[in-house]
């Protein structure tokens, strides 16, 4: 598999402003964890400056960003389904706890005092849910107060693909620091292996 496909630099996050505007913001992923690293706005997108901010990037979006995404570049395209990486994520997590359990029970007296995995608070995503609902649900800020009322809703949904994948980061130190739970492999996954392999990353079509 290419590089590229194996290894895509994170999320372009995609909206459409209420002036028509797309809007594009980048969330990279990489082995030292997670970072937003740019926000653009094109009030006249032309195809080759979508296809150089989406090209290598997973891309996911508001149903108004994807259909205006579409319409700049003239193709049919999905957003990436952000529900199904939390539950790619929370089944890692569910069997890496029944792992650890097992690997106690082999030596129960011995292992008594063995450090459980922290738990984490995943955060429950619906077809239709706002992003920043979904945040202060999980106690965390969607945007700044100062923040323009255009910019709010890609910056929420930025924050809550950033809070996705820090979490699913803690999650990868865990396994890939205990032989137990990695069984040799210590290769930090940037996201759950089964949505990856459903999600690959945008290449513009040749023409």
């Amino acid at each position: 598999m290419d590089n590229w496909k194996s290894k895509p630099l994170g999320f372009a996050i995609v909206d459409e402003s209420k002036s028509g505007a797309l809007l594009i913001h980048h969330v990279s992923v990489r082995d030292k964890g997670v970072e937003k690293t740019g926000l653009w706005k094109f009030d006249e997108p032309q195809p080759q400056d979508v296809n150089g901010r989406l090209a290598h990037w997973i891309v996911i979006g508001t149903r108004d960003g994807i259909e205006k995404t579409q319409q700049v570049l003239g193709e049919q395209f999905r957003s990436a389904d952000l529900a199904g990486l939390v539950a790619a994520c929370e089944e890692t997590e569910e069997t890496l706890n029944e792992t650890w359990q097992e690997h106690q029970d082999e030596e129960p007296k011995k292992r008594a005092n063995l450090t459980p995995l922290a738990a984490r608070s995943w955060p429950a995503i619906s077809e239709d849910g706002d992003a920043a609902e979904i945040l202060e649900r999980v106690g965390k800020v969607p945007f700044p107060p100062s923040a323009p009322e255009e910019m709010r809703d890609i910056l929420a949904l930025a924050n809550l693909v950033s809070y996705v994948i820090e979490t699913w980061h803690d999650l990868e130190t865990d396994r890939t620091s205990r032989d137990y739970l990695n069984d040799g492999d210590k290769e930090r996954r940037l996201y759950p292996k089964s949505w990856a392999e459903t999600c690959l990353p945008y290449w513009p079509k040749v023409t």
